[in-house]
């Protein structure tokens, strides 16, 4: 997960907003099109969140905003690793990401269940950055 996170955070991914701004600035980051494509990326609420038992999904993610499929997707998992809302449960990694983790009820901004293969695919693809 460490090793996501460096990934990420070294190739400056935080400043992009949209996908084909980051291809056009690093085409060796293609690839994630096609690994992020395997994610299902669904619109939902911090509310209907709470209610989704989140061990049973694969490969898929709840956001409460969606601006771009690999984009947001990147962002949450970064957030996730980076504030200790991850768990590895059955070769997957369970993904939780919050609004504000200070304050009471939390609200979810991200939860989600990805493999771990696709999670190190994602971080070698990120670690071709050339800075």
């Amino acid at each position: 997960m460490y090793n996501y996170l460096l990934a990420y955070e070294d190739c400056g991914i935080i400043r992009y907003k949209s996908t084909k701004a980051l291809l056009l600035d690093h085409p060796e980051l293609s690839e994630l099109e096609t690994v992020t494509g395997i994610v299902k990326c669904r619109k939902s609420n911090a509310y209907e969140m709470k209610g989704i038992d989140f061990k049973s999904l694969k490969n898929e993610i709840y956001f409460t905003k969606k601006y771009n499929n690999i984009l947001s997707l990147l962002n949450h998992l970064r957030n996730s690793i980076a504030h200790c809302g991850v768990v590895e449960h059955n070769g997957s990694v369970l993904i939780t990401d919050y609004a504000n983790p200070r304050f009471l009820p939390v609200d979810f901004t991200a939860r989600g269940c990805i493999e771990l293969n696709t999670i190190k695919k994602i971080t070698m693809i990120l670690k071709k950055v050339k800075l």
